[in-house]
This record gives structure tokens, C-alpha cells and sequence, in this order.
């Protein structure tokens, strides 16, 4: 599968048929899902009808728009008009159909996008290992027997895969960040609440963000483009960095610290910022609180429904979300605000932060625990430990995936300020400059 805006560029300039690119897609699905199993429902009639429709509008002169042809997926969270919302959950099942897409995917297709299937993930979101134990796990494209991160699993491994060059995903406590570094794909959280939600099934309401996964900086730049709406104006002058540490670097694996090293000094001089660990666990769990509290609300109904349709794991979160005293999600949210006024002040000397995405690289699922110096980590518990204090901040993040020769790829967070994006992905693209991050893998063998 060809980058997304080679792809475009070829359809609107009649050089290639969307209907090709979409078969392509397709057929990489066919080829590589078995393995992987990234998807939970694939539009084979919808995605070539919306492919012809698009070639006809090129033979007409007509711009189908900047992202014509391209074949994208979508997190199963997302409303797709006339299919029913499932979120990974048995419990959706017979969901009613929607009555409209999600405005993140409307505004994919209105660009030309033509939507191939949506994807599996953790239950409700409620996770970050990609583990569900009603539609299976997603398996890491780059070696089968490790996990692919949640809770946008199947996003991720579609785009590593080589099935789509694009796809939505959602993050709330790190739901993108984690499942990009594990795969090896690029991921965008952007700033809380600059991006539409509407359509998008809720988890944490204070929390939640809609985002996506390409292969490439550009591309990436062009699915944030068409998500906020206008092009966002990148960055010319030396960036101003430093490397979240203490805390970050504790329960960092020592390789996992070093590429974040690595990385920021790819981008200019820098420094080192000490963010105490007693603090940092104060903010995880005011985050766990608030997140735990939001999803009960959401899912309230879901307190009554049968063993079959609920995994003892996520009633566990759902109670002790309802069972949360006021006072403490009061409390909790407080917290969140001055947290948020700090992580703020930092931005007047520094222009990003740069901080490991995972702690260790993409686990076995054999793996009950890992080892980070002298903590035994379990996956399902930890993967996100280092992305939730970012995302309690309400920041935007890029995750750059840094390809190892021989090695599983680990990720980078690379952190702006509210609203500065552009900060981002000027930073982005001097990693991508200096690393090898777009290696396509296959299941094949």
C-alpha cells in the first residue's frame, strides 16, 4: 500500500483509479488479517461504490478532494451511518444502527477518503494492551506473538500492516500513543476538545480525544489537516527542548530512555526536566479516578448486563467508577486544573517536551510482568503509565515510532503546548529526518 498522499495525488491526477487503490487495500486485508486481526467488519460493496463514484468525478474535471482514493479505517467506536457502533464490546451487538457517520470519518470521506472497514480494539476502550476477550487480540504486525497496544489496536496494525495508509483511532489515557510506539506507526492526540467528538462513543468525558495513525509525517499532516479543518502552520525557527525525566526516566526501560535522548537531540539542544515521581503518581491517580468515574456514567446501563456480554475486568472498572465518592472526583478534577497550569508554565521556556512513550518495548503475551530496573511492570496495567500524566494535562502529542535493526520499535511522545500543534510537527519531521520509522512489515512468511 502507497502513501497516502502519493495515492491521492495519483487519483486526482488520473493516473491511478481510486477503485485500484481500494482493491489494493482490500486485498491486503484479505492477505493479512488472519494474522493479525485487525479488523472487525470490512465494506467491501460500500468502499468500491464510493471508489467509483470518486473515478467518475475525476473524469468530470471534478476535485474529489485532497485525499482522493485513499483507502482509511476507522476505530469501531466511531459511528459509521447504517451499521451499528459495536466498541469492542458483545454488548453492542445489536446497537442501533446509526443515522449518521462520526464527523471525524464524515470529514475523511468528504475529502475523498473511502472507508474500508472499522477496526477492533479493547472493550469500550477500556484498555492498552489490545486484548478483548469477546472479539480476540490484535497481534503486533512486526512479530505476531506480541501485543499491538490499546486501546486503537487494530488502527495501528492495520496502518503498520500495510492494509490502510490511514486510520482514526481515540486516545484518553494514551489509547493512540501506546499502539503507534508498539507498532511503529506514526499517531497524533491532539490538544483536549480541538477536535470534534461528536459521533465518537464515549469513554472519559474530561479526557477523551479523536485521532489517527499514517506511516509518514506528511501524512499524518494531511489527516490532522482534514480532522482540524485548515493546514496547520508548521514551524521554521530552532526549537527551544528538553526531556521529561525522573519519573519518565524511572520507568523507562534504559533503551527506551535513550532513544528518547536521542530524539530531542535530533531536534536541537536540550535539557533535562525532573518531574518527581511522588507527583507523577498523584497525577495517575487522579486520572485513574477520573477516568474510572466518567466511564461508569457512560455505561451506567451496563452495570446490569449478563457475564456473556461483560468481562469481569471491565465491570471491575465500571463499579469501582460508580461506587467513586463525589468528593474525590471533585477532588480529582481540581487537581487536573492546577496540573494543567503547570505543565503549561513549562512552555514559557520550551517550545516541546520529548518523554518515552512505553515503558519497554511491544510485550509477549506470554509476559505476565517486565522488568524496568528494579520494577516488575505488568503490561495491562503500565503500558500507559507514561502517557496518562500527558494526557491529564490536556496536551497535544505526536508519537514518533523509532525502527530498531533487529529490535521491536519504541516509541517517542513529543509533547507541545495547548493548542500548538504546528510545534509538534515541526519536531516530528526532524526526528522522521533523522530515523528510519517507515518500514513496512508483512505477516507473511
Amino acid at each position: 500500500m502507497n502513501r497516502a498522499l502519493e495515492i491521492a495525488t495519483d487519483v486526482r491526477a488520473g493516473r491511478r483509479s481510486a477503485v485500484d487503490a481500494t482493491r489494493d487495500s482490500l486485498a491486503a486485508i484479505a492477505r493479512e488479517n488472519a494474522a493479525i486481526n485487525a479488523f472487525h467488519h470490512v465494506f467491501h460493496d460500500e468502499a468500491f461504490e464510493r471508489a467509483a463514484h470518486i473515478d467518475r468525478l475525476v473524469a468530470q474535471g471534478i476535485d474529489p478532494g485532497p485525499l482522493a482514493g485513499v483507502p482509511f479505517a476507522a476505530k469501531s467506536l466511531f459511528d459509521i451511518e447504517g451499521h451499528a457502533t459495536i466498541a469492542g464490546s458483545r454488548a453492542r451487538l445489536d446497537a442501533p444502527k446509526a443515522q449518521r457517520d462520526a464527523d471525524a470519518v464524515a470529514r475523511l470521506r468528504q475529502a475523498g477518503a473511502v472507508l474500508v472497514g472499522t477496526t477492533h480494539m479493547d472493550e469500550l476502550a477500556c484498555g492498552a494492551t489490545g486484548e478483548n476477550p469477546h472479539f480476540g487480540s490484535v497481534r503486533n504486525p512486526r512479530d505476531i506473538d506480541r501485543m499491538s497496544g490499546g486501546s486503537s489496536s487494530g488502527s495501528a496494525a492495520a496502518v503498520a500492516a500495510g492494509c490502510v495508509p490511514l486510520a482514526l483511532g481515540s486516545d484518553t489515557n494514551g489509547s493512540i500513543r501506546a499502539p503507534a510506539a508498539l507498532c511503529g506507526v506514526w499517531g497524533v492526540k491532539p490538544t483536549f476538545g480541538r477536535l470534534s467528538r461528536r459521533g465518537a462513543l464515549p469513554y472519559a468525558d474530561s479526557l477523551d480525544c479523536i485521532g489517527g495513525f499514517a506511516s509518514s509525517v506528511d501524512d499524518l499532516a494531511a489527516l490532522y489537516a482534514i480532522l482540524d479543518g485548515h493546514t496547520t502552520r508548521e514551524r521554521r525557527d530552532a526549537l527551544k527542548v528538553a526531556v521529561l525525566g525522573g519519573f519518565f526516566q524511572t520507568y523507562a526501560s534504559q533503551e527506551a530512555w535513550d532513544v528518547a535522548l536521542q530524539s530531542a537531540a535530533s531536534i536541537g539542544p536540550c535539557e533535562i526536566i525532573v518531574m518527581p515521581e511522588d507527583d507523577m503518581q498523584r497525577v495517575r491517580g487522579a486520572a485513574t479516578i477520573v477516568s474510572n468515574v466518567e466511564v461508569a456514567a457512560a455505561h451506567a446501563n451496563l452495570l446490569d448486563a449478563s457475564d456473556e456480554t461483560v468481562s469481569p475486568r471491565l465491570r471491575t472498572r465500571l463499579l469501582a467508577g460508580a461506587l467513586s465518592s463525589a468528593s474525590w472526583y471533585a477532588r480529582a478534577l481540581r487537581y487536573q486544573q492546577r496540573f494543567r497550569a503547570r505543565m503549561s508554565r513549562l512552555f514559557a521556556d520550551f517550545d516541546v517536551l520529548i518523554a518515552p512513550c512505553t515503558p519497554f518495548e511491544a510485550p509477549r503475551f506470554c509476559d505476565a510482568t517486565i522488568m524496568v530496573g528494579t520494577h516488575a511492570l505488568e503490561p495491562a496495567k503500565h503500558l500507559g503509565m507514561l502517557t496518562q500524566p500527558v494526557s491529564f494535562a490536556g496536551l497535544p502529542v505526536i508519537t514518533a515510532p523509532i525502527m530498531r535493526e533487529g529490535r521491536m520499535p519504541l516509541g517517542v511522545q513529543i509533547i507541545g503546548a495547548a493548542n500548538d500543534e504546528a510545534a509538534c510537527f515541526t519536531a516530528a519531521r526532524r526526528i522522521e529526518q533523522s530515523f528510519t520509522n517507515t518500514q513496512r512489515v508483512s505477516t507473511e512468511t
